[in-house]
């Protein structure tokens, strides 16, 4: 019996103390996030869709609360029901701290000032469409931000409260739209389309079927899921101690072929490297091997594509020609998924109107909510963006192309399993290009440029967390209405634990100690668009319909012929950072499991999969313990992309 087939109370309710340990384990990993990601810069706590952090807590809870406690006290032991609740709390909240949303946000509300000298006459170009309560404004807050607070002085908490109580609210609407967005195709996605969803797999077979009497299932029973996990172990053990002790030596995982690649025209390959993450091989080997081949031919046919534009002369670069096309992609993606979903759809909106009747009792929203909250909200946040001095038509237009993204992203990661993605444009690129920036007053596009904030570096973004959160109840028959609930509770407090360890950090640090969080390349962006306005872009608006009438080819061959095994995803995302730094490693996944489909067949493939698994599972949890020696020693060990 599925869960959307069961009755409320054939349903598990979610627990208070799953509450109260996941609260905990939320605000623990927000309370080291910025420290560790942007000062130390070691591994990643968050960095993409399947967050290391959070997974080596759920690795803990489960060896101590599941097993350890089950055979001591079966009484007192976590059920899966609550381990799954605490796992959903900390994957919605692992990407705030980070590039979800504070990533990029602190700067972007002290930099304009800091940064405004005479020569770049930021002050008469922009400043005046700055609101006071939108920004940092104070001198001492926006210096001390940057170089760090003399001996005995105070966080400037006051000049932080009003900026801190608008872009909550802010990004509280916008984590609502897309909840309801999800809630929306959720059962489009589950159900009928039956998405795979392989980010979600791991955590469920840890505690799925589990023995009452041991607490091992036959998966954590698999021999080769710990000779998996051993060797990921013992390479990142090497590893580390090299980063500590040089003269350990170190088990090599990147190469470039840069030195290769000095020739015209083959320089414009440049920056290829190969990069070895053996998380990403593990996950690769649960792809679909259409997905994961799709995904490195693509980023070497753009490679490809970057020389014979340099070679004959193109006007644009490969970056830009490809990139285009991507968008164009998007486009054409969208509309793809509508279309399947069209009865889904329209089902949902007969409720919403009252025209029709249906079963959303399991839902985590009811449909008629789900869909005046996505319509509300986005005219909430269009209006908040028109209060600022954004033309209210611009920021509904924003609002929609993020929902694009949004979509195909959430998709890539649930159904196609990529951890770690991200598109390199901004929704308002759609616009710029095709109306050009000229047609934008000063006001509109200063506003625009906190756009960065939320809606440009998607690797951790909140939708695909949602999403994978609503499939992982069907597994434990999780009420997800109560789920939900606590996921809001989790936002809140995931946001304010966030504000507070993101400002003790840059204000006790200096933001100029932070890496290159301190970029003010927005407002540089911000310059040239006032300065150089632009018409509309002809040749790269050529690229965006290029890169649709492709996408919509490789989607017609796709499902209308069986032998086509080129997916239309790895199409979409070629440019990059994510392609440029684990297209090798996809590839060694894909390889792996072709080679075991081809010589061995399904039968050893299902053998051998603990064996990926567990090379994640030990990557994991060697990876949160570098982490935590990395915060008493301030040495940072990278594991994974960040």
């Amino acid at each position: 019996m599925t869960h959307q087939n069961l009755s409320p109370q054939q349903l598990r309710p979610v627990t208070a103390r799953s509450i109260v340990i996941g609260l905990l384990c939320v605000i623990f990993l927000c309370l080291i996030t910025p420290y560790n990601d942007f000062y130390i810069r070691g591994t990643f706590v968050a960095g993409n869709h399947f967050p290391i952090g959070s997974f080596f807590l759920y690795i803990v809870i489960v060896l101590i609360g599941f097993i350890a406690l089950g055979r001591w006290k079966p009484r007192w032991a976590l059920s899966p029901v609550e381990l799954i609740t605490i796992w959903c709390m900390m994957i919605v909240a692992s990407g705030i701290p980070s590039s979800g949303f504070l990533r990029y946000h602190l700067f972007m509300l002290v930099s304009p000032f800091y940064y405004a000298a005479p020569e770049n006459e930021w002050v008469e170009l922009f400043h005046r469409y700055l609101p006071d309560w939108l920004v940092v404004k104070d001198p001492r807050a926006v210096r001390y931000f940057y170089e760090g607070l003399p001996s005995g002085e105070p966080v400037p908490w006051g000049a932080w409260i009003q900026p801190i109580l608008v872009w909550s609210c802010y990004v509280l609407v916008t984590y609502f739209v897309l909840v309801c967005l999800s809630t929306i195709l959720r059962r489009q996605w589950v159900e009928r389309e039956r998405f795979s969803f392989p980010l979600v797999r791991l955590p469920v077979e840890m505690v799925e079927n589990a023995n009452p009497r041991t607490q091992l299932n036959e998966f954590l029973r698999n021999r080769m899921l710990w000779f998996g996990a051993a060797i990921a172990v013992v390479l990142h053990i090497v590893n580390g101690l090299h980063a500590y002790f040089p003269k350990i030596p170190q088990i090599p995982l990147y190469f470039s072929l840069d030195p290769y690649l000095n020739e015209r025209p083959w320089t414009a390959m440049r920056s290829m490297r190969m990069m070895i993450y053996p998380s990403i091989v593990g996950f690769s080997y649960l792809i679909s091997l259409d997905v994961s081949f799709s995904f490195w031919f693509f980023y070497l046919l753009y490679k490809v594509q970057s020389v014979i534009a340099y070679a004959s002369g193109f006007p644009a670069s490969g970056w830009t020609l490809a990139n285009r096309q991507e968008m164009g992609g998007y486009i054409a993606l969208v509309i793809f998924v509508l279309w399947i979903a069209r009865r889904h759809l329209k089902e949902v909106l007969q409720v919403t109107i009252g025209v029709k009747q249906v079963d959303d009792s399991n839902e985590p929203l009811p449909y008629r909510w789900a869909v005046l909250g996505l319509v509300v909200g986005t005219f909430v946040i269009a209006g908040m963006a028109w209060v600022a001095g954004m033309s209210f038509a611009l920021a509904l237009g924003v609002m929609l192309f993020f929902y694009v993204m949004a979509i195909i992203l959430t998709w890539m990661v649930v159904d196609g399993g990529l951890l770690f993605l991200l598109a390199i444009f901004r929704p308002s690129d759609y616009i710029m290009i095709t109306f050009g920036s000229s047609r934008f007053n000063a006001a509109s596009h200063t506003i625009l440029t906190f756009e960065k904030t939320l809606m440009f570096d998607l690797r951790e973004f909140m939708m695909p967390h949602v999403m994978n959160s609503f499939k992982a109840t069907d597994f434990v028959r999780l009420k997800r209405r109560q789920l939900l609930g606590v996921l809001g509770i989790t936002m809140v407090v995931a946001l304010a634990a966030s504000y507070f360890s993101g400002l003790m950090t840059w204000y006790h640090i200096g933001g100029l100690n932070m890496g290159y969080w301190y970029d003010p390349e927005p407002w540089n962006r911000l310059t040239s668009f006032l300065n150089y306005p632009r018409d509309t872009n002809w040749m790269e608006l050529s690229f965006i319909f290029t890169g649709a009438g492709v996408m919509s080819f490789l989607l017609f061959m796709r499902y209308r012929f069986l032998w086509w095994r080129v997916h239309p995803l790895g199409y979409a995302m070629t440019t990059s950072w994510a392609p440029y730094t684990i297209w090798f490693s996809i590839f060694l996944g894909w390889l792996s499991k072709y080679l075991v489909l081809r010589f061995g067949g399904l039968r050893f493939y299902r053998k051998a999969r603990p064996f990926f698994l567990g090379i994640v599972l030990g990557e994991s949890l060697i990876g949160g313990i570098w982490i935590i020696i990395g915060l008493f020693t301030k040495v940072g060990y990278r594991i994974l992309p960040g």
